[in-house]
């Protein structure tokens, strides 16, 4: 019985200080906001939005970003960063839906934000200049 439970210790502190990496699912993605820019200008504001809010860009696709936000700071905190992903939708030659998802690790909740609202704004910011 003492090791079975040391071995639930040793797992649940190795989930704890390695974290459970995720991947934003465009299915749990907010609400689509759409932007009447075409998606190549809608595209490059999203890798601006990532890099400004300090994600190093993983995925640079014509309908697809993702991005990945390393932790580094204490126990929870340190328990796997952020991912972000932004899909990109054509709805017409100068019509662009956008979802975006910020996928947290299962530990992380504690340490890690949502940073869809962060990302949008620095699209729209972008695309108003």
């Amino acid at each position: 019985m003492r090791t079975f439970l040391q071995m639930i210790l040793l797992a649940l502190a190795s989930a704890l200080v390695t974290g459970c990496a995720s991947t934003p699912v465009s299915g749990d993605a907010k609400p689509i906001t759409v932007f009447e820019q075409p998606i190549e200008r809608v595209q490059k504001a999203a890798v601006d939005a990532i890099v400004v809010n300090g994600f190093d860009v993983t995925k640079q696709e014509p309908t697809y970003v993702e991005g990945y936000r390393p932790r580094k700071l204490g126990l929870f905190i340190a328990s796997g960063g952020e991912t972000v992903g932004i899909w990109l939708d054509a709805q017409g030659a100068n019509r662009t839906g956008v979802r975006v998802d910020t996928a947290r690790s299962l530990v992380g909740w504690v340490g890690q934000e949502n940073w869809n609202i962060e990302i949008l704004y620095e699209m729209l910011k972008s695309l108003t200049k």
